[in-house]
């Protein structure tokens, strides 16, 4: 893999891939090598440099850098909201594990007792839904015990194979 297929794979990586690469038309990627039309968020920053600097329309500007008009704006609220880090993209979904509240980890904690330490992961799950409402995977409950514990949750190893045998 040469270095550029390395950055983009990166970028994939890290979120910010720009959708549409090739919709780029501005001639600073011709100009030097450090812009890359493939770097979303550099895009969206030029992007914001360029109407404001250089007083360009916003729809130009947006089209110029391969986004819309909406993505201009939005990029213009979290740039003026956060700065550049508001150029970066949010992580979707849930924060924390919001289905186990104290009451819930309070039951667990419970059952973990009755049980000597030795949890049944899919009948606590059920018992969870049937007391809170709450649907969670058995692995969830698991995870969520672990993270109590300060304990990493826990991942089978698989045996070290050797190249000699014996």
């Amino acid at each position: 893999m040469d270095n550029d297929d390395q950055r983009t794979q990166r970028l994939k990586k890290e979120g910010t891939l720009h959708p549409y690469p090739d919709k780029v038309r501005t001639d600073l990627i011709a100009k030097s090598r450090f812009f890359d039309a493939n770097d979303l968020m550099q895009m969206k920053y030029e992007m914001l440099r360029s109407a404001r600097v250089n007083q360009h329309p916003v729809a130009e500007a947006a089209h110029t850098f391969g986004l819309s008009r909406v993505a201009y704006y939005r990029a213009q609220k979290q740039y003026q909201r956060h700065g550049l880090a508001g150029l970066l993209p949010r992580r979707r979904g849930p924060k924390h594990p919001h289905k186990f509240t104290p009451e819930v980890m309070a039951f667990i904690d419970k059952h973990l007792a009755a049980t000597g330490g030795r949890p049944d992961w899919n009948f606590l799950s059920n018992q969870i839904e049937d007391r809170f409402g709450s649907k969670v995977h058995p692995r969830s409950v698991e995870r969520a015990v672990k993270r109590k514990k300060g304990l990493k949750p826990f991942r089978q190893q698989k045996e070290p194979t050797s190249a000699i045998r014996e």
